[in-house]
């Protein structure tokens, strides 16, 4: 599955809106918490971290305003959203591995266990 990352939390904000019914995976990595979520409760989930890398951008000087933490598989209609914490800096171009993971349950399979 191909994920675009966006570089602003602002525009990821707008496609909160478009998380649609359903029931939705949210998934820490690091701490391994995995848990089944509403529709709504994933867009609340997904504005907390949004706001959470907000304040990293705010805090951290050496990040600039277009560094990129949020990663969709489509914007209209996300079903997959992955969000990498500062840890994945300086990494290169290998991103991996990413901190947390919201996605349609119906993914489980395919999204839920790379």
């Amino acid at each position: 599955m191909r994920l675009y990352g966006i570089p602003s939390e602002d525009r990821a904000e707008e496609i909160t809106e478009n998380i649609k019914e359903g029931e939705w995976v949210s998934q820490d990595l690091k701490e391994g918490i995995k848990e089944l979520l509403s529709s709504e409760e994933a867009k609340n989930k997904f504005k907390e971290l949004i706001q959470q890398v907000r304040k990293w951008k705010e805090e951290m000087s050496t990040l600039t305003q277009y560094t990129v933490f949020i990663f969709i598989d489509n914007s209209q209609n996300p079903n997959a959203i992955k969000i990498y914490d500062t840890s994945s800096l300086g990494c290169g171009t290998n991103l991996i591995p990413e901190r947390w993971r919201i996605y349609r349950k119906e993914l489980e399979g395919e999204f839920g266990d790379n």
